[in-house]
């Protein structure tokens, strides 16, 4: 407001306009926390049912982590636990090399075959990317609802 000594400005009210900000970004981050979490076993879950079997060890190592935040962005590791991380990429990328450099390609074996196709995919390499193209729209639709709600 201006006068005859300057501005003045009331000020009532702001903190509890911060409060209510904060407050709105912490359930909103929440939120996504959740989200994130839920998708990624979803993700697993269905990586599991692509994935190659053997004995099941490379099933049972597929893990979900925490969130976890840096500089502002959520994120959640998952993959493999690190103990099978070798076998578990040369089973993913459907080939591995010998010590004299040759290139052999895998190819599903009977108990990988019995396990039959889940979503149209059969079992076998690419087991997680697979697993998260088919989540894609998923993904997008549910962090979509989140920052449009």
């Amino acid at each position: 407001m201006a006068g005859a000594k300057g501005f003045s400005f009331n000020l009532d009210g702001l903190e509890a306009m911060i409060s209510a900000l904060d407050a709105a970004v912490e359930e909103i981050d929440a939120r996504i926390d959740a989200t994130l979490e839920r998708l990624a076993l979803k993700i697993i879950h269905d990586a599991k049912r692509l994935a190659p079997i053997d004995t099941g060890d490379l099933e049972a190592a597929l893990i979900v982590g925490e969130v976890k935040k840096l500089i502002g962005v959520s994120y959640i590791d998952f993959g493999t636990s690190p103990e099978v991380n070798d076998y578990a990429v040369v089973q993913h990328e459907g080939f591995r090399k010998t010590a004299s450099g040759k290139i052999v390609q895998l190819t599903p074996g009977e108990k990988t075959r019995s396990k039959g196709a889940y979503n149209g995919e059969l079992p076998g390499a690419k087991y997680l990317e697979r697993a998260i193209k088919m989540n894609e729209k998923l993904i997008i639709e549910e962090l979509s609802k989140i920052l449009e709600g």
